[in-house]
């Protein structure tokens, strides 16, 4: 568990492949899971506080702290966002595209 709010944790996931014939080990995914807590009438539930033991837990919450940040300041550029105007659309030129609206 890498962070936990009020009613979710971020679970990070590392996935490693081991070579049978070699033994070799490799990481070959990364990723994140947020769960959040649910009571017996599906509102969200309070989840107990984590406790940081080390450094690399340190480093781990904080980076989940900076990813929330970046996914609402994300989210809140995409719900202002003007693809339809022609400033947005003359932006576009610049790529290998072609429009056919």
């Amino acid at each position: 568990v890498n962070y936990v709010g009020r009613s979710s944790m971020i679970v990070g996931i590392r996935v490693d492949s081991e070579n049978i014939q070699t033994g070799k080990v490799k990481h070959c995914n990364s990723s994140y899971f947020t769960m959040v807590a649910k009571d017996n009438e599906g509102k969200t539930a309070a989840v107990p506080g984590l406790i940081l033991s080390n450094f690399e837990e340190v480093r781990r919450f904080c980076n989940c702290i900076r990813q929330i940040s970046l996914k609402k300041h994300k989210t809140h550029h995409e719900e202002v966002f003007d693809y339809k105007s022609e400033a947005s659309l003359n932006t576009l030129k610049d790529y290998n595209i072609r429009l056919d609206l």
